[in-house]
């Protein structure tokens, strides 16, 4: 995934200079016209010449992108979307380890059989993190792995992806991935900064 454009779209009635991002599950368009659409929106895809159409539930998007680069995103788009597993990094022999249980039904769904409680196997760790007092629990069990921090989304969270971020940077980690998780939860990936 991960491509970007500068394009001229048709989206909604409206025509303008748009940023498209492609992200594993969404294509988010910035500038003249602003909207997020999620993977699973698009019904199907054509190129046209120079343009790129998009098929999704309730209209379609025409994206001027010029053929050569039009082939490249619908390339893009014809890759499956990768599961959240993938996402994490988690399967095909990498195990997690979790501190905790899990709460959120998708990312439990995720990781299922792909579980493992002995750390020292353990390619990555995962915790739900909802108050600060619970990374300083994770950091004091995982040691050197390096973990998924999930978040809830939102301004009402009470341990928001912000204030892990500002935690973890002072205490010397740097943010290597992150990710959705589900439609209320976000996760980080991070390690400690090598020296």
């Amino acid at each position: 995934m991960g491509r970007q454009a500068q394009a001229q779209i048709s989206f909604r009635g409206q025509k303008g200079q748009t940023r498209l991002l492609l992200e594993a599950d969404e294509l988010i368009c910035r500038g003249e016209i602003r909207a997020v659409i999620s993977r699973a929106a698009i019904l199907d895809f054509v190129v046209q010449g120079d343009d790129l159409i998009l098929a999704l539930q309730e209209d379609t998007l025409v994206a001027s992108l010029g053929a050569k680069e039009a082939a490249l995103w619908a390339k893009a788009l014809a890759k499956p979307v990768p599961t959240l597993s993938e996402k994490l990094g988690i399967g095909s022999g990498r195990k997690a380890f979790l501190v905790d249980a899990i709460k959120d039904q998708d990312l439990a769904a995720a990781l299922k059989g792909k579980v493992t409680q002995d750390i020292g196997n353990a390619a990555v760790a995962v915790a739900e993190l909802s108050r600060r007092e619970d990374l300083v629990q994770v950091l004091s069990k995982i040691g050197r792995l390096s973990f998924w921090g999930v978040t809830e989304k939102g301004k009402n969270s009470s341990f928001s992806d912000a204030d892990l971020r500002r935690e973890m940077r002072v205490l010397g980690y740097v943010d290597t991935k992150a990710c959705s998780v589900s439609t209320r939860m976000t996760a980080t990936r991070w390690q400690i900064r090598s020296a």
